[in-house]
Order: C-alpha cells, then sequence, then structure tokens
C-alpha cells in the first residue's frame, strides 16, 4: 500500500486480475500470444513456446511488474496490431462470472466518490467484462481503456494522466486499486497518488474500507 495521507476524489481500478481471478487471464493470453507470434511473425512453434514460457516464468515470479501488453511490445509487436489481435483471438469474458461482491463493493465506494477503470483491453473487451461481471460501464463514473491512450498503455503514467485529465482531478488526490504495483500503482505514485496492492476481487473488501476510510476520516 502507498498511503499519502490524502482525502481521495478519484479511485482509478484495475481490471483485469483486479476485478476477476487472474487465472482466468493468464492462461488464454499466453495461447494467444503464442499465436500471435506464429501468424504474425512466421515465428517458428518452438521459438514461440520459448516466448510464452518466458512470459510465464514472469507471471510466476514477477507477477506485481508483468505486463503482457508490454512484453509484446518489447518484442516488436505494435500496440494496434496487439490490440486487434487480441480483440480477435483472446476470449476472457467466457471464463468470467456474475460476481455480487465486486459489484457491492464498487456500489458502495462510488456512493461516496468517483471511481474509475482505467484498463489495457480494448473498449469493447472491457465492456463485454464488465458485463459479465455485472458491473457493466454504467457502474463506473468513467472508463478509460487502451482506445483512449495512444500508444503509451499502463504501467506508462501517461495513461494516468488521460485518466486526471478526463476528471479534472489532481494526482494527489487520486488513489489507485490494482493487483501488480508496478503496473497499476507506482505509476500513479510517480504523479502523487496513492493507492493499494490487492491479490483479486476477495480483497476489494478491505480495499475499499480503507478508502473510505481516508474519505471520511475517523
Amino acid at each position: 500500500m502507498v498511503d499519502n495521507g490524502s482525502a481521495p476524489r478519484l479511485v482509478v481500478f484495475d481490471l483485469d486480475g483486479t476485478l476477476y481471478p487472474r487465472e482466468l487471464y493468464t492462461g488464454l493470453v499466453l495461447d494467444v500470444i503464442g499465436a500471435m507470434f506464429v501468424e504474425l511473425r512466421g515465428a517458428t512453434p518452438d521459438h514461440a513456446a520459448r516466448k510464452v514460457a518466458e512470459l510465464r516464468e514472469l507471471m510466476r515470479t514477477e507477477w506485481s511488474r508483468t505486463s503482457t501488453t508490454s512484453f509484446v511490445l518489447a518484442n516488436g509487436f505494435d500496440v494496434d496490431e496487439w490490440r486487434e489481435y487480441r480483440d480477435a483471438h483472446l476470449s476472457i469474458v467466457d471464463g468470467v462470472r456474475p460476481d455480487e461482491l465486486v459489484v457491492r463493493e464498487l456500489e458502495r465506494l462510488r456512493a461516496v466518490v468517483p471511481i474509475a477503470l482505467l484498463t489495457n483491453n480494448t473498449t469493447g473487451a472491457a465492456e463485454a467484462i464488465l458485463d459479465r461481471i455485472g458491473i457493466g460501464v454504467a457502474g463506473f463514473t468513467g472508463v478509460v481503456s487502451a482506445d483512449d491512450v495512444g500508444g503509451r498503455p499502463k504501467p506508462d503514467p501517461a495513461a494516468f494522466r488521460v485518466v486526471l485529465e478526463r476528471f479534472g482531478v489532481d494526482a494527489r488526490h487520486v488513489w489507485g486499486v490494482g493487483d501488480r504495483y508496478d503496473i497499476d500503482i507506482r505509476p500513479l505514485r510517480e504523479l502523487g497518488g496513492a493507492g493499494i496492492t490487492v491479490e483479486g476481487p476477495a480483497d476489494l473488501p478491505e480495499a475499499v474500507d480503507h478508502v473510505l476510510g481516508r474519505v471520511s476520516p475517523a
């Protein structure tokens, strides 16, 4: 947790691994990335398998700092190329289930302070996942997706600046909630904000309690 003592005027949530379990994401996205190496770069299956194994090990040992988007960009794919291929081949929503806990906790927080979603998913993918969870896009005060940040997705602080500009809130009064410190919290911290790292949806009640305590200190 990074607590700067501020009273939050906006809370920014991550999606993958935060509002639904990361286990639903990892296996599927690894398969898609392997196929992308073969289909779009003409890599051999062995080469693609080595790249997938490399990313799998990063996810296992350094989850907090591992971004699949950053990984594919570092391996020569264009950000738009990745988004289009992911949208066409990755179907996370099939494994997502309605989650009353997530819906309840987000509603509880939004009743007190604006909440935003910042995701490296495209708008369409984010909408589908949120609908399946049961919160929907309307459950957030605003949603900023990969379509809104151009070629500078998380963990680039520029993605967070898009959120700050859209809401007109100074970073010092913004809290982030996400499952990866280096991707979801650290960039906001660099701008002056605060944040809480969670392991997944089960940790949301405690995170929401903490933020609400900052909104209305005892």
